[in-house]
């Protein structure tokens, strides 16, 4: 078998254990889905299983990093340049809460699950975020060459608010019985606003 073979099915064999995990998490939960149950779904041995993945966690991990990986760089990649701010903050939650919303059950267990991660895969996630948040403060700096952000605002700080209300939206929705998608963009943007306008008499004088 060439060494080009024996790679594509390595890969397909890869793929069709995600695929199950994705089935099963999402039927059963994570907890209670066993390496065994993966493996007869994926319909290859309980060590092919290991020998693709070292435990559960990685599994249901890989099986979510590279899909959010590519929709977060379609979020932020795919953002209109010349339109205002708060258009393409509206443009990234929406690309970002319809991946969730189409996977809702599997993404609860993974969610769930990330928020606590450590290790090699919490270096990843960390690594995902810090490169989501520095595109996201790249857009704010372009704004202020726009001339619609004030020169003297954080564009940092400006990213870290719009990912703790993404955050906290994400959550609120996979919470609910079915994800709405446009009820979460609009609930975020909302409270955006807020940050966006201000809440200090006087413009805050003082404050940064």
């Amino acid at each position: 078998m060439s060494e080009t073979l024996r790679q594509r099915r390595k890969a397909e064999t890869r793929q069709r254990i995600q695929d199950a995990a994705r089935r099963l998490i999402a039927q059963n939960g994570f907890e209670a889905t066993t390496m065994r149950d993966l493996a007869g779904e994926a319909g290859v041995g309980v060590g092919t299983v290991a020998l693709h993945f070292q435990d559960k966690i990685s599994l249901l991990f890989s099986s979510f990093f590279e899909d959010i990986s590519e929709v977060s760089r379609r979020a932020v990649d795919g953002v209109p340049e010349d339109v205002p701010i708060r258009e393409q903050f509206r443009h990234m939650l929406h690309t970002m809460y319809s991946y969730y919303a189409e996977h809702t059950l599997f993404l609860r267990s993974v969610v769930k699950e990330a928020l606590f991660a450590t290790g090699a895969w919490k270096d990843r996630f960390d690594a995902q975020f810090e490169e989501v948040v520095g595109k996201v403060a790249a857009l704010v700096e372009a704004r202020k060459a726009a001339g619609e952000v004030r020169p003297e605002v954080s564009s940092l700080d400006v990213a870290l608010l719009c990912w703790s209300l993404y955050a906290a939206g994400l959550i609120d929705g996979l919470n609910r019985d079915r994800f709405d998608v446009q009820a979460q963009v609009d609930a975020v943007m909302g409270r955006l606003e807020v940050g966006l306008v201000g809440i200090l008499a006087g413009g805050g004088c003082g404050m940064r």
